[in-house]
């Protein structure tokens, strides 16, 4: 089955009302240049810089001064505000330009495929239909009418079990083209913002740099989680926080038309401070996780839960272990999956300066349903008890301590979100442990 399936001759959607027909369009194209426009802008950032350093420094210590100097400073300086405000225009919108092909070429592929299918299953359905308004139907009277009253009646089952077909695989390209639209609709949002307009005129925003790192280094005390579903994410910042303050600074570069980018391995992205969260958390957790709901796609993606597994990678490029307390069929092989299997690796970690995350859920410590992430802090040795420090990104332990006690952890007083525990209690009270390798 191949072609293309032109309007009106696949039916039409119930939901949306539009033609069923194939999406024409290029999404890999778009995504390509969406990505060369925001390496420009990225250069043109860049070199910007370096202009405006030649400007302030290089040419500032010459000694011959004059018009021809000046001239010289001012031509330097107009062509870095010329490359700020080019790079301005050319990172979100490169950036909305990836995003939307990316987006959008699965679902052009499965817009294609389900609508050759309705459209073959509109004919038939078309066809049999036809055939049953043009067939006469029986009369009492006629000698055979019982054989074709059977017949008119299996032709009129045919003909709706046909339009079921089409209409379950309808109602899928119907919801497909939802999802398309929603990200053609983003896209152009995004194209259409105003302050793009403002831009284009010359006219580049006034931006405070923002305070990155209020302690000096990143802290595990600057993860704050409040109302946002991200403690997936939170957890392993705070983690490498803790174990390699260095990596969380390597990962941000101040812009100098005042967004920033973050480094993930799969790809740059460039936020402006408006598109950062507003939850009063230090900048640098701010500007992560602006960048990680791009990252994610939506905002609802990022509020929806993740796994701590897919953050790391996103950031370390590598795959994480997972342990937890279920037996499986190959752990005879392995050495076993399970938590209390992981004491040495959780200490290498963090002697590393690798993160590593605790998973409470289905009503480990009080955790319901998918349950809630934290950072496992410090691994080391009590009076010959290996024990364990965890922090909760919430900054507090609110509503868990007589479920955090009851499974022998002992919180901080006041209560600051860590408490500490036993391995050995440790490994029974958390549901999985995710270690990056």
């Amino acid at each position: 089955m191949g072609g293309s399936v032109e309007g009106g001759t696949a039916g039409v959607a119930v939901g949306t009302g539009q033609e069923i027909r194939s999406m024409v369009g290029e999404p890999d194209a778009v995504q390509k240049a969406g990505h060369a426009m925001s390496g420009y802008g990225r250069l043109m950032t860049e070199v910007g810089q370096q202009l405006l350093m030649i400007k302030d420094s290089e040419i500032a210590e010459w000694r011959i001064t004059g018009k021809a100097t000046d001239k010289l400073r001012s031509g330097v300086a107009e062509a870095a505000q010329m490359l700020a405000i080019a790079s301005a225009l050319y990172a979100p919108i490169g950036q909305a330009l990836e995003i939307y092909g990316t987006k959008t070429s699965d679902y052009q592929t499965e817009l294609n495929k389900l609508a050759l299918t309705c459209q073959e299953q509109w004919r038939t359905h078309q066809r049999l239909l036809a055939a049953y308004k043009s067939s006469t139907a029986p009369t009492p009277d006629d000698p055979d009418y019982d054989q074709k009253q059977r017949e008119r009646s299996k032709a009129e089952t045919e003909v709706m079990d046909a339009y079921d077909a089409w209409s379950h695989n309808a109602t899928l390209w119907n919801n497909t083209y939802v999802s398309w639209f929603a990200q053609y609709t983003s896209a152009v949002t995004s194209l259409s913002d105003p302050r793009l307009e403002a831009i284009r005129k010359g006219e580049l925003p006034e931006v405070t740099p923002l305070t990155l790192f209020p302690n000096g280094d990143p802290d595990p005390t600057d993860v704050d989680q409040g109302s946002v579903g991200d403690c997936y994410l939170l957890s392993v910042l705070a983690g490498i926080a803790k174990g390699d303050p260095d990596k969380i600074k390597d990962l941000i570069t101040a812009n100098a038309d005042g967004t920033y980018t973050v480094h993930f391995k799969d790809g740059d992205i460039t936020v402006r401070v408006d598109q950062l969260p507003d939850d009063g958390q230090a900048d640098w957790v701010r500007v992560i996780e602006g960048a990680y709901q791009v990252h994610e796609g939506s905002f609802e993606e990022f509020d929806n839960g993740g796994d701590p597994a897919a953050v790391m990678k996103a950031i370390y490029g590598g795959d994480a272990d997972y342990k937890d307390n279920k037996s499986g069929t190959w752990d005879w092989l392995t050495g076993g999956n399970d938590i209390d299997d992981s004491g040495g690796q959780i200490k290498d970690a963090l002697s590393h300066g690798r993160p590593v995350v605790a998973i409470a859920s289905d009503g480990a410590l009080g955790f319901d349903g998918g349950g809630h992430a934290l950072t496992v802090t410090r691994s080391y040795d009590k009076d010959g008890v290996a024990m364990v420090e965890i922090r909760n990104p919430w900054g507090s332990n609110n509503g868990h301590e007589g479920a955090i006690r009851d499974a022998g952890g002992t919180l901080h007083d006041p209560d600051d979100g860590y408490f500490t525990m036993s391995f050995a209690d440790f490994a029974k009270a958390f549901t999985a442990v995710e270690i990056q390798k």
